[in-house]
């Protein structure tokens, strides 16, 4: 797969404008947008010049899969022999050295990202280096010195290209496999594990649909746990559903590195909700519709938060509102931090090609929570809803707005055996 034309030309602009003679970074989400490949242990060095040449140092074991999803140069190394005991920022310096000494890059300053920060996981266990190319390019050369480029490279991951947008609206159309698992197997008498169990095992069935790795996380969250959900993480425990509860489905799914945060919400066998459970879901709904009509290009990310928040606000349930509206999703899929933050005090202004959820939800405790999250492109059109499901609800039963007007869905069990 060829390197993003269009990813290289923001960042070759962007080097042009700063004074930096490379982007270095070890991190798997750096890696990812400066190689196209994004690194299974957290081993590799990307190295980007002024020139637009984009070189990755990928461990041996990893090279093959690395070119499958990347036409960047790979040199691959060893991270550990039997020879000696060794540790893969040990095992770099070489290969770094010789790869600075062809890009005749001996002095000058060497953007990365130094600050404290969220990655996204590649892999069940990762390296974490970071720091570690200061030392890196120090062996290089006294003159090549690392600096910081954290908001530089934050910028350049909140501005999306149509190709990565292409990625992102796919992998969530893939999380719609799960959502329909959701739709039959959510049923009073069963636990939260076995409902998330079985609907990641539908999700990977389909995972690697265009993708090299595929991967889903979902988490299920029933009666007063949802009521519970926002906090920083999701986490599914071993509570039984019961008859009309709230079940609040979380996804995140990604395609080689490629991440979602999608949120719907079911009520338990039942043929209608209840008064509350109404309330709560058409002051959801109309705060979504807020914040999305407002999506455009040049709009201040806290306008589209005060959309949403005010709706909630006028329906009685501002405090009950307890996080922000949304946050930028792409390269990663949790991240608070992430730009545009669309949040009450948010400086960020959308542009076009930036990617975010909008996640207005209603928590209720002892009682239930209901959340209803939607990754979102900014466009010259508008709000461009990469997780609308609208378009197969005939054929699969799973809650949109748009078309049903509300994120209920009675959820039926299915027979077994």
């Amino acid at each position: 797969m060829a390197i993003d034309s269009l990813r290289r030309y923001s960042i070759v602009e962007t080097l042009k404008r700063s004074d930096l003679a490379a982007l270095a970074s070890l991190s798997p989400t750096e890696v990812l947008l400066l190689t196209g490949y994004c690194p299974v242990l957290g081993q590799s060095l990307a190295v980007f010049s002024r020139e637009g040449e984009s070189y990755c140092i990928v461990p041996e074991d990893e090279l093959e899969l690395a070119k499958k999803t990347s036409d960047a140069e790979f040199i691959p190394y060893k991270p550990a022999t039997l020879e000696k005991l060794t540790t893969p920022a040990a095992a770099l310096i070489q290969p770094t050295r010789e790869l600075f000494w062809r890009l005749r890059l001996s002095s000058g300053d060497v953007g990365t990202d130094l600050d404290a920060g969220m990655t996204a996981m590649a892999y069940q266990s990762m390296s974490c280096f970071r720091a570690t190319v200061v030392s890196l390019l120090r062996s290089v050369g006294e003159d090549l010195r690392a600096v910081s480029a954290d908001g530089l490279l934050a910028r350049l991951r909140s501005v999306k290209t149509p190709i990565e947008i292409d990625r992102i609206r796919h992998v969530s159309k893939l999380a719609l496999k799960g959502f329909k698992e959701a739709s039959e197997v959510i049923a009073a008498g069963r636990r939260e594990d076995e409902v998330a169990a079985d609907i990641e095992a539908a999700f990977s069935r389909v995972a690697h649909d265009r993708f090299e790795r595929g991967q889903g996380y979902f988490f299920c969250m029933s009666g007063p746990n949802s009521a519970r959900a926002a906090g920083a993480y999701a986490r599914t425990r071993r509570r039984v559903l019961e008859q009309g509860d709230l079940v609040m489905i979380h996804a995140n799914t990604v395609g080689d590195g490629y991440w979602t945060d999608i949120t719907r919400t079911f009520v338990v066998e039942v043929e209608r909700p209840t008064q509350q459970q109404q309330q709560m879901e058409g002051a959801i709904a109309e705060a979504r519709s807020a914040a999305l009509r407002l999506v455009a290009p040049g709009i201040q990310a806290r306008a589209v938060d005060a959309a949403a928040r005010g709706v909630l606000v006028k329906n009685g349930f501002g405090a009950e509102f307890s996080h922000a509206t949304g946050h930028g999703v792409g390269f990663a899929a949790a991240d608070p931090n992430a730009l545009p933050r669309i949040h009450p005090k948010s400086p960020d202004v959308l542009e076009a090609g930036m990617t975010f959820n909008i996640e207005p939800a209603i928590y209720c405790d002892g009682i239930g929570g209901m959340r209803h999250c939607d990754i979102v492109a900014c466009s010259a059109s508008g709000a461009d809803v990469l997780s609308n499901l609208t378009e197969t609800l005939n054929e699969v039963r799973v809650p949109d707005y748009g078309s049903r007007g509300g994120p209920f869905h009675r959820a039926h069990r299915r027979t077994r055996g």
